[in-house]
C-alpha cells in the first residue's frame, strides 16, 4: 500500500465527524444514585451530615425560661392556628376518643404534639443584663424563650458566633430556625371507660439547621 492510500485510509470525513459526535451525544448520562445522608461529623451539641442537597448541621435544644412566656406562645400558637392547616388537621394525632380508649392507656395525646410553627427566629441581646450573650427565640412577634446556657453552653457559644458574624471568608451560611410544641391541652384514657381533658404548660424544642456551601 502507497503512502496515498495510506493518508486517505486514515483521513476523517466531515460525514465520519459528524457521525461519531452524534454517537457522543447520544451516550447516556450517568448519574449517582442518591442513597441518603452521610454522617460527617458529631459533637456535643450537634449532627453533621451530608445530604442530596448540600451539607447540613444541625443542632437541638430545649429552649429555656418558657414558664415565663406562656401568654407569648400562647398568642403565638392561636395565630399559627389561624394561618396553618396542619395544625388542625394533626390534632390529637388525628386520633378520634374511640380511638384513644382503644388504642391508649394513661398516655396524654396532646392536641397539637410536635407541632411545627412558622416564621421562627434567633435574637442577639447584648443589652441583657444577665447575659451579654443571650439569644432570644421569637415566632413571628412573639418572644417565647431563650437559647439554653445550662448544659448547653458550647451548643450556645456556637450559636451566638454564626449569629454575630464568626464566619470564615470562604464560606458562605444558610441559618434557619425552626420551634416545635409540647405539652399544653390534652386528653387521656385512664380507665377504660372515658376520655378525660386536662392542660399542661407548654414547653418548646429548637432547632437550628446550617448550610454550608463552598465556593
Amino acid at each position: 500500500m502507497g503512502i496515498f492510500d495510506f493518508l486517505t485510509k486514515n483521513k476523517k470525513t466531515p460525514q465520519n465527524n459528524e457521525t461519531e459526535k452524534q454517537q457522543e451525544d447520544v451516550t447516556p448520562e450517568i448519574k449517582e444514585e442518591y442513597k441518603g445522608p452521610i454522617p460527617i461529623a458529631e459533637t456535643s451539641y450537634s449532627v453533621t451530615r451530608e445530604e442530596k442537597y448540600g451539607i447540613f448541621e444541625y443542632i437541638d435544644f430545649k429552649i429555656a425560661g418558657t414558664s415565663f412566656y406562656q401568654k407569648a406562645i400562647k398568642k403565638a400558637l392561636q395565630q399559627e392556628k389561624e394561618n396553618s392547616t396542619f395544625f388542625d388537621e394533626e390534632k390529637y394525632d388525628g386520633m378520634t376518643n374511640k380511638e384513644i380508649l382503644e388504642e391508649t392507656y394513661d398516655q396524654p395525646i396532646f392536641e397539637y404534639s410536635d407541632a411545627l410553627f412558622s416564621n421562627c427566629s434567633l435574637q442577639l441581646e447584648p443589652d441583657n443584663e444577665y447575659d451579654s450573650k443571650a439569644i432570644a427565640v421569637y415566632i413571628d412577634s412573639f418572644m417565647v424563650g431563650y437559647v439554653p446556657k445550662k448544659n448547653f453552653s458550647e451548643g450556645k457559644e456556637y450559636i451566638y458566633d454564626q449569629l454575630a458574624g464568626g464566619l470564615k471568608d470562604n464560606r458562605k451560611l444558610n441559618f434557619s430556625v425552626s420551634v416545635s410544641l409540647r405539652g399544653g391541652k390534652y386528653k387521656i384514657n385512664r380507665n377504660d371507660e372515658k376520655v378525660d381533658t386536662g392542660e399542661s404548660e407548654y414547653k418548646l424544642d429548637g432547632q437550628v439547621t446550617i448550610k454550608t456551601e463552598y465556593k
